[in-house]
C-alpha cells in the first residue's frame, strides 16, 4: 500500500518550503476582508498551508509563485463588497479564477456553528477542487465603471425620499396638516412654496424647515445633474441599443439604461432561461418525495431591475393592447399582483428579443 504523503515531508526541500510543482494544479480558496486574506491552498485533497496575509493581490500571487513554483493556480473567493479588482489581477498573472455567490457554497451544519476564516478559506478550496463551484459573471471593467451612474441615480431617488419623508413628519409631529392638495407624493412647487409660509410663520421651526426643504432642493438639482449625464450615455454610446429596449411598451429611458447596464452583453446568457434566473421573475419550488410546492416568486433576484420591469409592466398593459388582453385573461384564475409578474416576464422576452435580433418591437403582437 503507498504511503500517503503529509502536506510537511511534501514540501521540505533543505528545511525550505520550495519544491518543484510544475505541472500541478492547487486549488486557491480566499476569504476576502478589507484589512487581510485568508488563502487556504489545497493540493490532492491535501491542505498545503492555510495562512493569513495582507489584503494584497501582488503579495498573493508572489506568495504563491514562491512557494509553488511552476504550479497551475485555480482560485476561488466570494463575491463581495471589495468587487472583481482581485480576480481581474489574479487572472493578469495567469490564475485562474472564479467568483463566487456566497449562498452557492453548500455549508455544514458543523461550519455554520464553527465558522471562522480558516473554515471558510478551506471550504473554498476544496469546493473548487471537487468541481462544486460555478463562478457568477464578472463584468467588463468599462461597463462595470459606467454603471456607477444608474446606481447613484438610485441612491440620489433614495435620498430625496428619505427627506421629503423626514420633512412631513417634522410637520406632522407639530400638528401642522399639510393641505388635501398637497398630499399627493409628487411634490410641486406650490407645495415648497407653502412650506417656506409655514416656516415664516413660526420662528422656532424656521431654521430646521428651511434647512430640510433647501436639502430636498439640493438633490433634486443633483437628480437632474445625474439625469443629464445619463442622457448623455443615452444618446451617445448606447443610443441603437437604448432605441431598440425603448421600443417595447413600459419601457422608458430610465429602464432601458438599467437593462443595458446591469445585464451588459445580452448574448451571454445561454437563453431567456437563463437571463430570467437573473431577473428573478421566476418561481421557486420545494419538492420532497411526491409533493411538489410552488414557494412563489424566487428571492434571488436583480432587485432593481425586477422592479423596474414590474413598474414597467404596469404602463405596459396601458399602451399595448395586446399585453392588456393577455393580463385580462390571467387575472380570470389569479390575482392580479401575479399576473403582473408574467406580464414582466413577457416584456423581459420581448428585450431580449428585439436586442439580439436588432429590430424594434412590433407593438401588439402577443407572446
Amino acid at each position: 500500500m503507498k504511503q500517503q504523503t503529509s502536506a510537511t515531508s511534501e514540501t521540505q526541500v533543505k528545511g525550505k518550503n520550495i519544491i518543484d510543482f510544475t505541472g500541478k494544479t492547487i486549488y486557491v480558496g480566499i476569504d476576502v476582508h478589507l484589512k487581510d486574506y485568508q488563502v487556504a491552498k489545497v493540493y490532492e485533497g491535501i491542505c498545503l498551508g492555510n495562512h493569513r496575509m495582507e489584503s494584497n493581490a501582488d503579495k498573493v500571487i508572489e506568495h504563491l509563485h514562491r512557494h509553488y513554483p511552476g504550479a497551475h493556480f485555480k482560485c476561488v473567493y466570494e463575491s463581495s463588497a471589495w468587487g472583481f479588482n482581485l480576480q481581474r489581477k489574479l487572472s493578469a498573472a495567469a490564475m485562474e479564477c472564479i467568483v463566487v455567490h456566497a449562498a452557492d457554497v453548500s455549508t455544514s451544519d458543523k461550519e455554520r456553528k464553527r465558522k471562522t476564516d480558516k473554515v471558510d478559506a478551506l471550504k473554498l478550496a476544496r469546493s473548487l477542487a471537487s468541481g462544486d463551484l460555478k463562478g457568477i459573471h464578472v463584468p467588463d471593467e468599462t461597463i462595470q465603471k459606467e454603471r456607477t451612474l444608474i446606481r447613484y441615480r438610485k441612491n440620489v431617488v433614495n435620498d430625496i425620499n428619505r427627506s421629503k419623508n423626514r420633512l412631513k413628519s417634522l410637520l406632522k409631529y407639530q400638528g401642522i396638516e399639510i393641505p388635501e392638495a398637497y398630499s399627493k407624493s409628487n411634490w410641486s412647487s406650490n407645495f415648497m412654496k407653502w412650506v417656506e409660509q409655514q416656516a415664516a410663520k413660526d420662528d422656532l421651526l424656521k431654521d430646521s424647515l428651511e434647512l430640510m426643504l433647501e436639502q430636498v432642493k439640493l438633490l433634486r438639482l443633483q437628480l437632474l445633474k445625474v439625469e443629464k449625464k445619463l442622457g448623455a450615455l443615452r444618446n451617445g454610446k448606447y443610443a441603437a441599443k437604448a432605441q431598440l429596449a425603448m421600443s417595447v411598451p413600459g419601457i422608458g429611458p430610465t429602464t432601458a439604461m438599467l437593462f443595458l447596464l446591469e445585464v451588459g452583453d445580452i448574448g451571454r446568457f445561454r437563453g431567456f432561461d437563463a437571463l430570467n434566473d437573473f431577473i428573478g421573475l421566476c418561481p421557486d419550488t420545494a419538492s420532497s418525495g411526491e409533493k411538489d410546492r410552488d414557494t412563489g416568486i424566487t428571492t434571488r433576484r436583480h432587485k432593481q431591475l425586477r422592479t423596474a420591469l414590474v413598474e414597467a409592466a404596469w404602463q405596459a398593459i396601458r399602451n399595448d393592447p395586446a399585453l392588456l388582453e393577455s393580463y385580462q385573461l390571467l387575472t380570470k384564475r389569479m390575482k392580479g399582483s401575479q399576473a403582473i409578474i408574467r406580464i414582466a416576464r413577457k416584456l423581459l422576452r420581448r428585450l431580449r428579443a428585439v436586442l439580439l435580433s436588432g429590430k424594434p418591437y412590433q407593438k401588439g403582437v402577443i407572446a
